[in-house]
Formats: C-alpha cells, structure tokens, sequence
C-alpha cells in the first residue's frame, strides 16, 4: 500500500499530462491536428493557428488552420521551399522561430495582416531526424511566448508529430503532395515545300538542309550541312554517308524515327554525329515526306541543325542541378557534425570530380579543422598552420571577407598567396576557398582542390554558392544537434548509477554507450544493489524506443524497482510489480528487463527474465553458454502477467554477462550471429592479472566493435564475476 501511494505522488495527472492523453488517442490524422491546435489556443492566447505540412520537395502545405481570412489562407495553402516566412525558416532550420509582425512587414509589404502589431511563433513537428512539419501562432499581445508556454507548445508538437508519424505508418494515410508538372514547347518553324526549306536552312550557318530521294537512295546535301557533318563534297552524295557519320548508340532511334515517318509524314529526331576527326556533335533534324498518287513515300526534304552548345549547356545545366540536389539529400541526412563531415567528403568531392578537401569549424577559439579527404600525410600540418588559421591566416580573411575565392591554376595561387608556409604539394592546381555563414553569424569554411587546372563558369559560380549554403546551413543545424545530443545523454547518464559499490565478495564492470542514431536518448539502464544476507541484486533493462518519452518511463521503472528491492521483495516479484507498475503509467511504452540475485557465499543465482537477452555464463575454464530458460513478457503488456525464477551456480572464477539488445543487433549480421562474436571475445578473455582490472578489460573488448561502427542504439554491459 505504501508502494502505491508514493507512485500516485509521483504521477499527480495535471493539465499537461490530461492533453498528452488526449493527443496519443487521437484515431486519425485530422482529428489528432483540430487537437493540436485546441490544445495550443487553450495554453496560449493565440487568434489564428496553422499546421503545414512539408513536402517531399520542401514546399509546405496548409493542412488545416483555425482565424485566417480566406484570403490569407489561400496566400498560405501552398509555400515554396525558399520562402521567407518564418514558417519556411523552420522548415529549413528545424528549431522554434519567433518574427514580430514588425520585422516581417518590410519584407512582405503585401499581407495586409503585418500592419497591426502581433508576435508570430513556429515551432517544428520533430520526430528524432524528421521534420513532418509545423505548428505556427499568431499572438495579438505581439509577444514571444514565456518560458512556460514554449516548454508546454514544445511539448505539445513533439507529441504530435510522434502520434502523426504513427498514425501515417500504420494506418497508410497519405497526405497528397504539391503537384508539380514541368511542360516544355519546342517549336520550329517549317515551311511546306522544298524551296521554303532550302530557304529555312540557309537562314542560318547553324543549319543546312538535305532532300533524299527514297526510290534511288541518291541525297543532295548543302554545303552548310556537309560543313556541320565535317564532310567533303564527295562524301555526301550516298544517303549512306549520313548513316555512317551517326554516332552508333543514335543509330537504332534514327531508323525507327524513319520507319515511324512512313505512317506520320514527319521525322523528328535529336541525334549525334561523330566527325571524320572524331569530334562529336548534336543535331536537331527534321524532315517532311512527300507520297506519290498512291501513298507511296518518294522523298524526304528536311533540316538538321548543329545544337551541340545549347545542348550541352543543358546538359551541364542539369547536372550541376542533380549534384546540387544530390548534395542538399546528402546533407539533410547529416545531423552531427561528423555526419557533414562525412557528406562533404563522401558526396561533394566525387561530384565535382576534385581530389582533396578539407572543412573548418568556427569556434570559440577560431577556426579548427573538423575533417579533411585527399591530402598527404606531409600536407596535413599546413592544413591545422597559424599562416592557414589565425589571425592574419588566408582562410581567417576568407571568412571576414565572406566571398569565394576560385582560383585556377597554381600560378595564380602563388601570387596570390607567395608565403612559402601555405604551399601544398606540387599535385594541388587549383582551388575553390568557400567561406561559410548563416543568418546567424560565421560557421567555418571549406577549401576544395583538382589535381589540375580547373577553368569555373558563371554556373559554377552559383553552384558552389549553393553548395556554400547548404553546407553552413547543415553544419549550423548540426551543432545545434550535438550541443542538444551531448545534454540529452547527459541527462540519461544522470538517471544511471553515478558509481558501482564495492561489494564483498564479487567484482563488477559496467559500460553504458549511447546510440548515434538520432538526437532522442533510449531507454537503456542497469543498477547493482546490496540485499540482506550479504546478497548481490543486478538489473538490467531496456524502455522501448529513444525519446525523452523513454528516459523518463526508465528512471521511473529503475526507481520503482529500487524501491521495491529495497522493501525486501523477491525476484519474480520484483518483476510482478514493475510490471503492474508500468501498466498503470499513462504510456504505451513497455520494457524489456532481467532481474539477478547472486549469494556470492555459494554461487546461487537466481533469475527472472521479462522479454529481455538472455544472460551468458562464463565458466572459468573459458565455456560459454547462455541461460535460455523461459521468460514471461515484457514489463508494461499485461497486467496479469506472472514470472518464473531459474536457479543457476556462479562458480568460483566464473563470470555472468547481462547486456541490452543494442549490443547484438545491428545492420549486416543476424542476431545469433552477433551472439556468437560476443561468446568468443568472452571465451578469449585474457584473465591475466585477475580482479576488476581483468574485468574492465573485458567489458571494453565487449563494446569495441559498437565504438569502431557506431551504435546505432543505447547499449547497457553488466558483468559480474566470483573470484576465484
């Protein structure tokens, strides 16, 4: 009865926890967004709310919205990516914006809702590394919202866009994209009949005309056409030759767009041709069919135009496009700074075919370099020099400047920059040097170089503004994701045992090792706790998910079961009432847990599983072996739900390992198989020196692979050995 009590204390329902309710049961979309924005109006006095939607494109789309004149909210049903609203900032920053009407009404002259004096908040559906969209207020007081209410707004997206993301997965709602068609009208002006062709093709130097007589296979070119085929007279007076000069991967579509001619009366055909000196060309041709009396094709009369220039400037023009695309997908994956790091290496040097980068931070203490690819070992103490760096350096001027430097060939970098402390090797030619910044202030900057001389267009030029802006945006917005990671597994680091007490008669090691997945924390725990009669208790357990959501629901469940050790309870009832516990939390989260107690006078160990890994026994002779006896379910499913207890001897020199799933599920290997890796690094323990020391060896050896890849979940080690 005490138990209940002091959990009713801790769990006092409020206004805040009544709209948590209310929100997690929303059945469907639309009904769980009216709600969002009830809940909003009643902790906020605001007179118009909207929730956008983002796109896959980045445009935002109005979902639906509460105070808007209808002209507004048309003005509002569909936004551009690079817009300037504060709704478009939050959808390229992902973090709360506050704009006065004030500061806006400049920019937007033409919404008449700017004029009176009001505050407008955003704030980001954020579900780990996804923005799904926003949450925007208009405040008649003008304004920004306390402490308080941010916290409790915060609080109220973040839920939603949880329950958003789990309604769209399971129940397949769709929210229609803004469609986009993209139509193009190619003209050309043809003439009907052979002397107004002649006449078209010899309008212009780019063009030449041809009159092939079908029945004898005999083609009469201009020599503005022999020119653009690169041809002498006598080489063009087969309709032959022309099939020749066709480049051969064009062949295929030129006959079929003359087998087609024979139905249509028309031959359209893009194609390239391929020089006698092997010089490659595009053409445009077309051509007109003239029937005899009864329907037989006689001729063909018809134009090519040289387009080599046009089209591969459309070409280039669409490729520097998809590498920008590329690059923004590449970054809005990034969310630490190592993962920009990683983009900018991984996708930004190969797609401008350059041969080493290197990406510099802002900091308190001035630039420093955050990552590099493609330079030589001899190189890199240049790279990190005060001449590069420090006040004075070339890239600290880069950055006050705030403009690109794209230099092309080394001898314009020698007189550019003749100190002999910033020369590179002999293989750097050229260099493109990007300042980097936001609205916000100077974030770093990034120098990329070509083992060749490198000539830069007036597209180039736009691509790497572009490429500047992205990558300060990201690196900007990554910063921010490391600042709020570092305090997020700060806090579940405070949840766990600050330390392990020394207990007679066991040694202990733990690891605790946050996951690199997402900015949420999980769920992940582990205590040792004294028990009478000189008894060891150990717990070990996982919350399901990563969110804030999840530390708290464990430092809940790890203080319950404390609690509840405390009071002398047993294995399986232990078990029994954090079960009922969690049950009666306002949460759909459950957890899975092991609970151990070990007289470390005989060895007795005896145990209790609730979905949780099966722990491994190590023998002292080195055997391993996992203790798969039977479990119940997890912790918070069904209330009912009892739990068995297995014995098992801890002999002298043995060692017990209890760990989270995190440790053995990852990306390319299969459960059992990750299993099996972690049985050999404890039958291979080298047990020399023996004691703690041995064992903090071996807890290191077990979570080294998950240091070297990454992570990608929390993972909590528990090991307990006898001495011998």
């Amino acid at each position: 009865m005490a138990v209940q009590s002091r959990r009713v204390d801790l769990d006092a329902p409020d206004r805040r926890s009544e709209t948590v309710v209310r929100l997690l049961t929303c059945p469907d979309p639309q009904t769980l967004l009216t709600a969002v924005i009830e809940a909003a109006q009643e902790e906020v006095d605001a007179s118009a709310v909207t929730i956008h939607l983002l796109q896959d494109d980045g445009g935002l789309r109005l979902a639906t919205a509460t105070g808007l004149d209808e002209r507004l909210e048309e003005r509002l049903r569909i936004l551009p990516a690079d817009g300037g609203l504060p709704l478009n900032i939050v959808a390229r920053e992902r973090r709360p914006v506050f704009e006065s009407a004030e500061s806006l009404r400049e920019r937007f002259r033409d919404i008449a809702e700017l004029r009176a004096p009001a505050g407008f908040a955003v704030f980001p559906l954020l579900t780990g590394d996804k923005c799904l969209g926003m949450m925007g207020l208009r405040l008649d007081s003008g304004r920004s919202p306390s402490v308080r209410e941010n916290s409790t707004l915060s609080m109220i997206v973040s839920v939603c866009a949880h329950r958003l993301d789990h309604l769209l997965s399971t129940e397949d709602e769709v929210f229609p994209a803004a469609g986009r068609q993209f139509d193009q009208a190619v003209r050309f002006v043809e003439g009907r009949t052979r002397a107004a062709r002649l006449d078209l093709a010899l309008s212009s130097a780019d063009m030449g005309s041809f009159d092939w007589d079908l029945s004898s296979g005999q083609v009469v070119w201009d020599e503005r056409l022999g020119r653009i085929y690169g041809l002498q007279h006598d080489d063009y007076e087969r309709i032959e030759s022309i099939f020749d000069a066709i480049h051969p991967e064009d062949r295929p579509q030129i006959e079929e767009a003359v087998r087609q001619s024979y139905g249509t009366g028309e031959c359209n055909v893009v194609h390239r041709i391929v020089r006698p000196d092997g010089t490659i060309r595009w053409l445009d041709s077309k051509g007109t069919l003239f029937f005899d009396p009864v329907g037989r094709p006689q001729a063909m009369v018809g134009i090519s135009q040289d387009r080599t220039e046009a089209i591969q400037a459309e070409m280039n023009r669409t490729s520097r496009r998809e590498f920008v695309l590329a690059v923004t997908a590449a970054f809005s994956k990034a969310l630490s700074t190592q993962d920009v790091v990683d983009a900018a290496t991984g996708d930004v040097l190969p797609g401008l075919e350059a041969q080493a980068l290197a990406l510099y931070l802002e900091g308190k203490d001035g630039l420093s370099l955050a990552g590099s690819a493609g330079y030589r070992t001899a190189d890199e103490a240049m790279l990190r020099s005060a001449e590069l760096l420090g006040e004075g350096g070339l890239l600290r001027g880069l950055c006050e400047e705030g403009t690109p430097k794209l230099i092309e060939n080394r001898e314009d970098y020698l007189k550019a920059f003749p100190d002999p402390a910033l020369q590179l090797a002999a293989d750097h030619q050229a260099w493109a040097m990007l300042p980097l910044s936001t609205a916000e202030g100077r974030v770093g900057a990034c120098v990329i170089s070509w083992g060749r001389q490198h000539t830069f267009s007036s597209d180039d030029d736009m691509v790497y503004a572009a490429i500047s802006s992205i990558l300060a945006q990201s690196l900007a917005r990554s910063r921010r994701f490391d600042e709020s990671r570092r305090q997020m597994t700060d806090l579940q680091r405070m949840m766990l045992p600050q330390s392990v007490p020394e207990l007679s008669g066991v040694d202990l090691a733990v690891r605790y090792l946050p996951g690199t997945g997402g900015m949420e924390v999980g769920g992940d725990w582990y205590d040792v706790l004294p028990l009478a009669g000189e008894r060891v208790g150990l717990l070990i357990g996982d919350v399901q998910g990563h969110s804030a959501e999840a530390a708290a629901v464990m430092g809940q469940l790890r203080t319950a079961l404390r609690v509840y050790a405390d009071e002398g309870h047993s294995t399986a009832s232990l078990l029994r009432r954090g079960n009922r516990m969690l049950c009666g939390l306002d949460t759909e989260l459950f957890a899975t847990c092991c609970v151990v107690e070990l007289d470390p006078r005989d060895g007795v160990v005896r145990m209790a599983r609730a979905g949780h890994p099966y722990p491994m026994l190590v023998e002292p002779d080195g055997s391993v072996c996992q203790l798969d006896e039977a479990g119940g379910l997890p912790l918070g499913l069904d209330p009912a739900e009892g739990y068995s207890v297995v014995e098992a001897e801890l002999r002298p020199g043995a060692t017990l390992l209890l760990y989270t799933d995190g440790l053995v599920e990852h990306r390319g290997q299969s459960y059992s198989a990750a299993v099996d890796v972690i049985g050999k690094v404890l039958a291979g323990e080298d047990r020399a020196g023996g004691g703690v020391a041995a064992l903090e060896r071996l807890a290191d050896r077990i979570i080294a692979p998950a240091v070297t890849r990454g992570a990608m979940d929390d993972i909590a080690v528990l090991l307990v050995r006898r001495p011998g």
